[in-house]
């Protein structure tokens, strides 16, 4: 890749994680929103059931499985936005380096070896 390409994926990149920050931080707002919902909900369905502390268990998972399965896949899509950020910083941190190659390359032309 020549000087302009690297500046140009250098700006995409950047303009991706931020993309990519934004949605982290929205799917880190729906998880934590719905793990308060499902810990909210499956706390009022054990204090509404009777029987043992198992049954009181297996009536709140049975009552809450849907809030359960929200949270999780909120925390799926958490991780994934989380993941997507890290390897955009990676990919960037990668052209980065190669920028830096093509400086220290035309300081090297213009000026010679240091001593």
């Amino acid at each position: 890749m020549d000087l302009t390409e690297l500046v140009v994926e250098a700006n995409r990149l950047s303009s991706l994680l931020d993309k990519g920050i934004a949605a982290l931080r929205e799917a880190s707002v729906r998880h934590a929103q719905a793990d308060h919902a499902y810990r909210k909900s499956r706390a009022i369905a054990y204090l509404q059931a009777q029987g043992t502390v198992a049954e009181r268990d297996a009536h709140a998972d049975v009552e809450t499985a849907e809030g359960r399965l929200d949270r999780d896949l909120a925390a799926g899509e958490a991780e994934a936005a989380r993941e997507a950020v890290r390897a955009r910083r990676t990919q960037l941190s990668a052209v980065q380096s190669l920028l830096n190659a093509h400086r220290a390359e035309a300081e090297f032309s213009r000026v010679g070896p240091r001593s």
